[in-house]
């Protein structure tokens, strides 16, 4: 007797986790209201990510940073040699 309760009720218990264990109440984006509200929800531009974006700004500091020096090079007159000495002067590293 103690046995046929037990296994009713086990199987009474795996009956509701399997009826209600897939339904939460919540949505989870694929519904049609979600998707209609954001069709490119991983895009933040026309083509592009936030990561790729947050990439492209990088990039772009990164090259205005060593251009600056490439300016001030130039501003202090250090980015070749002087043109005064008499004798040729090899380039002895760097840029030529």
């Amino acid at each position: 007797m103690i046995r046929k309760t037990g296994l009713a009720v086990l199987t009474a218990s795996a009956t509701l986790i399997l009826v209600t264990g897939c339904s939460s109440g919540e949505r989870k984006g694929t519904d049609l209201a979600s998707i209609k509200g954001n069709l490119t929800p991983e895009l933040e531009a026309t083509a592009e990510r936030d990561v790729d974006m947050e990439v492209n700004w990088a990039m772009n500091a990164d090259q205005d940073l060593r251009g600056v020096w490439n300016d001030l090079g130039r501003f202090w007159l250090t980015d070749r040699p002087s043109q005064l000495s008499p004798y040729p002067i090899m380039p002895t590293g760097g840029q030529p």
